[in-house]
């Protein structure tokens, strides 16, 4: 595997977990499919609200206005993508 690779897998890792401290069921997230929407899991405004917070925490994130969008966080995959495209 290559470091690029174990990056991503490290970073998805991370995702999964901020995502189980956030999701009413973590459970769910066992056999989830990267791509699979996360309102399924339940996430609606107030989950995206903490998930918003857990990454600043976690990955050192600031928002734009324009960056507040659910789009960035409809799955597990598109929170990777937006992490990575900021810089992280």
């Amino acid at each position: 595997m290559t470091t690029e690779i174990q990056e991503q897998e490290e970073l998805r890792e991370r995702i999964i977990t901020m995502l189980r401290d956030n999701v009413d069921d973590p459970s769910m997230l066992d056999d989830l499919d990267p791509d699979a929407d996360l309102t399924a899991l339940g996430v609606n405004s107030l989950t995206f609200i903490k998930l918003v917070i857990a990454a600043e925490m976690e990955f050192g994130l600031t928002w734009n206005d324009d960056d507040l969008d659910f789009r960035h966080f409809s799955s597990v995959n598109s929170i990777l993508n937006y992490v990575q495209q900021s810089g992280y």
